[in-house]
């Protein structure tokens, strides 16, 4: 019984043309963006939460 291991290993990944063209500066702000996300989420969920426990007690 033989077994053939390279039909299961993964695909090489290949980088793009377009992925090399990137800046440093470009790469940090859309890290920056993304993490920035979350934290935009909580504020609106907590201001929704404010503005709806104040319209509920008036």
């Amino acid at each position: 019984m033989s077994i053939n291991t390279n039909a299961a290993s993964l695909p090489q990944l290949r980088q793009s043309p377009a992925d090399s063209q990137l800046s440093e500066a470009a790469r940090f702000v859309q890290y920056a963006m993304l993490d920035e996300i979350p934290a935009l989420v909580f504020a609106l969920m907590t201001l929704v939460y404010i503005v709806s426990s104040l319209w509920s007690l008036a």
